[in-house]
This record gives C-alpha cells, structure tokens and sequence, in this order.
C-alpha cells in the first residue's frame, strides 16, 4: 500500500513529498472548491442545454444563436471550462 502525502512516518515526520506542497489555506480552499462546482454545474446542465441554441444578451438587445453554431460555440465553451478546471 502506497503511502499519500497525508501519511506520516512512525517517528511523526511527514513524507518528503508533503514536505514540498504548501496548503492552501481554508478560505482559498473554499473558494476553489465554490469555483470548481460552478464550472462543473455550467459543464453538466449549461453547456449542453447550449447545443440546442440560446439567445445572447447584449446591450444593443438579444441575438438567438440556432443549434448548428451553438453546438460549435457549446463545446468551445466546454473546452474553456475545462482548462478553467485545470488551473483551480
């Protein structure tokens, strides 16, 4: 069984890997994990409702974009979503 970075030695030193990683501390960690459910909530429930087209508000009024762009324009997004995961 394969020791993880939480796992200590008998004498209570920490594993050299845990040495080398400096936690997060709580509120960012909290933030990342707040962060990572929103992309994942716009990845499970925004993204495909994309792909059979939306409109797009913008301050000179709304545009409808038809399913065969947003399908294009929806996994653009899923890419930019997931390399947004990636950095958390």
């Amino acid at each position: 069984m394969s020791q993880d970075i939480f796992d200590q030695h008998p004498d209570g030193e920490a594993v050299a890997a845990a040495a080398s990683l400096v936690p997060a501390t709580v509120p960012q960690a909290q933030m990342a994990c707040h962060e990572a459910q929103l992309i994942g909530y716009a990845l499970s429930h925004h993204v495909p409702d994309m792909r059979r087209g939306f409109e797009i508000l913008t301050r000179h009024g709304s545009w409808h974009v038809d399913a065969k762009p947003a399908t294009k324009m929806a996994e653009l997004m899923r890419q930019h979503l997931m390399q947004q995961l990636e950095t958390i």
